[in-house]
């Protein structure tokens, strides 16, 4: 049991660097993707704002 254990710990930490070097890589190699994406969460992010301060006005 005690090997199962310490194995799935092991993956999960190898899984972790893995991807959080390919995280480190991404902007560097598409920065423009990534300003693309930001900029559509924020304005996502806004209107989900918007539409609740309406939701907000009109049901008082």
């Amino acid at each position: 049991m005690m090997a199962g254990v310490a194995a799935t710990l092991s993956l999960v930490a190898v899984t972790a660097v893995f991807f959080r070097q390919q995280v480190t890589r991404l902007p560097e190699t598409r920065p423009r993707q990534i300003a693309a994406f930001t900029r559509t969460i924020e304005a996502v992010a806004g209107i989900v704002l918007v539409a609740v301060a309406l939701r907000e006005i009109l049901m008082r």
